[in-house]
């Protein structure tokens, strides 16, 4: 298996070409360990690289045959950007986060599509997401609720404990999407779990950038299911949760399944 050393890039000084270098190194190393088909050229992404003007790390649509392109400013315009970013590691960890949507949007374009069937009106996931959790209590603390499980399901010692509390877990979760709906009109039954699928993979890949990069003892933002993100990192406990105990996901996900709560109810009940 493919190994590539961490490389300390604290000093802000590598040109374009060495930054983007590290990329493709780590791209390759995403697809032989965490991965597979990551690198592959059919799903590689057009990239756009600014080394000035306004902060820029987001996948672009680009309207002539409806192809992803990477917009990225470069890490010294990151870190001027966005303070708590402080290295190259961090840097490359996040640029392949997005690149990670990109690879999903060109092989599985009919999860994207479903994504898009499924996005309620006027409906942004990052801030409207957050509003509910500040806005209203009784949200929060049913959050609080399935936040609890799923660190219980981490620290499971086997996985007829992680069953069980899954069944609770899943109770809890279907009683807040339909509170939503009933009490806010909001129906974002299938949008929640499908968001959270589509961050939480991309944290994953994310996780695993920290770990071998050096950087573990700075993932405590990653895992804490308190934050303003947290459908980020319920996705990522639940690919964890799978790691943990050997259960396959990758060649289903996105394709016969187009979330990971669906996908790991079944994968439990054949376990």
């Amino acid at each position: 298996m493919l190994s590539i050393a961490a490389q300390s890039y604290e000093i802000r000084s590598l040109d374009k070409d060495s930054v983007l270098r590290r990329v493709d190194e780590l791209k390759v190393l995403v697809d032989s360990k965490f991965w597979p088909t990551f690198n592959a050229p059919q799903y590689a992404l057009e990239m756009h690289y600014y080394e000035d003007g306004p902060f820029r790390m987001h996948l672009v649509q680009n309207s002539i045959g409806g192809q992803p392109r990477m917009e990225c400013s470069s890490p010294e315009v990151t870190f001027a950007a966005i303070p708590d970013v402080t290295t190259y590691e961090e840097w490359y960890a996040m640029l392949i986060h997005e690149c990670f949507h990109g690879f999903v949007f060109k092989k599985h374009p009919q999860f994207w599509n479903k994504m898009l069937e499924v996005t309620p009106q006027d409906f942004y996931a990052s801030d409207s997401l957050k509003a509910l959790k500040t806005n209203y209590p009784w949200y929060a603390d049913m959050l609080t609720k399935e936040n609890r499980l799923l660190s219980r399901m981490c620290e499971a010692g086997d996985i007829t404990e992680v069953r069980q509390l899954w069944t609770e877990f899943l109770a809890i979760r279907n009683d807040r999407l339909r509170l939503v709906k009933e009490r806010l009109g909001l129906d974002i039954e299938l949008f929640y779990p499908i968001t959270e699928t589509n961050e939480g993979v991309a944290r994953y890949i994310e996780y695993c950038l920290y770990n071998e990069q050096g950087l573990k003892d700075k993932t405590g933002w990653m895992t804490n299911l308190d934050s303003g993100s947290y459908y980020y990192t319920s996705g990522l406990y639940m690919i964890l949760i799978m790691e943990k105990f050997n259960i396959d996901y990758r060649d289903d996900l996105f394709e016969r399944y187009y979330t990971l709560t669906e996908l790991l109810s079944d994968k439990l009940n054949n376990k």
